[in-house]
């Protein structure tokens, strides 16, 4: 709020204010002096509490619809939204066992073999080195 704004809410507040306290003295004033237009006042308080009563009421049935309605729709847009998101984890789970399947089945039938024959070959080796030190050792 700028500067005016305030100020002008500030002087209606104070209007407001200042309303409300006469009234208040002319209802003291019909109170205390004359008891008979206070039982007018009284009566045209009531009526005005009933209908705005009735008022509240309505209003407040409007609202119920409105929060009804407002329930219908978003139950109508989030289920498509829910089976969609249902779908794709279902997707993603088939990928997951897809993709551990062919991890086993490359572990299995390409990885081992080649470990084996990897270990094999340096056993070979390491035997071969441990002759040749051995003869070498032997013809020193």
């Amino acid at each position: 709020m700028n500067e005016s704004k305030k100020k002008n809410f500030q002087i209606a507040l104070i209007g407001i204010l200042v309303v409300v306290v006469v009234l208040l003295a002319v209802m003291c004033y019909f109170l205390f002096i004359s008891p008979g237009p206070t039982a007018v006042i009284k009566d045209i308080s009531i009526i005005i509490l009933a209908l705005e009563s009735i008022v509240v009421l309505l209003l407040l049935g409007v609202v119920i619809g409105m929060l009804w309605w407002l329930i219908q729709t978003l139950e109508k847009k989030i289920t498509p939204i829910l089976d969609t998101t249902s779908e794709t984890v279902n997707n993603v789970s088939e990928t997951v066992n897809t993709v551990r399947g062919t991890t086993t089945f490359v572990s299995d039938t390409v990885v081992s073999p080649i470990i084996k024959v990897v270990s094999y070959a340096s056993g070979v080796k390491k035997a071969i080195q441990t002759l040749t030190k051995w003869r070498s050792m032997r013809s020193d």
